[in-house]
């Protein structure tokens, strides 16, 4: 899919020079950034699943711990 992605001037400026620093193209930049968040995004929605399980569960997991 397509899609223009509009930047003010200083993050233009910004994303050109780590572009420029890592040797790579402004698209391979803005697509590892956009690849980074959804993995830290997956892990929280995954740490808050579990903490979820952990606190429902609490008694059980202390008698099985025994």
């Amino acid at each position: 899919m397509a899609m223009t992605l509009r930047l003010d001037d200083d993050r233009e400026r910004q994303l050109r020079l780590v572009a420029d620093e890592e040797a790579r193209s402004m698209h391979a930049v803005v697509v590892t950034a956009i690849d980074d968040y959804l993995a830290r995004r997956n892990a929280k929605e995954f740490g808050d699943l579990t903490d979820e399980i952990i606190e429902r569960h609490s008694t059980l997991l202390a008698r099985l711990a025994e």
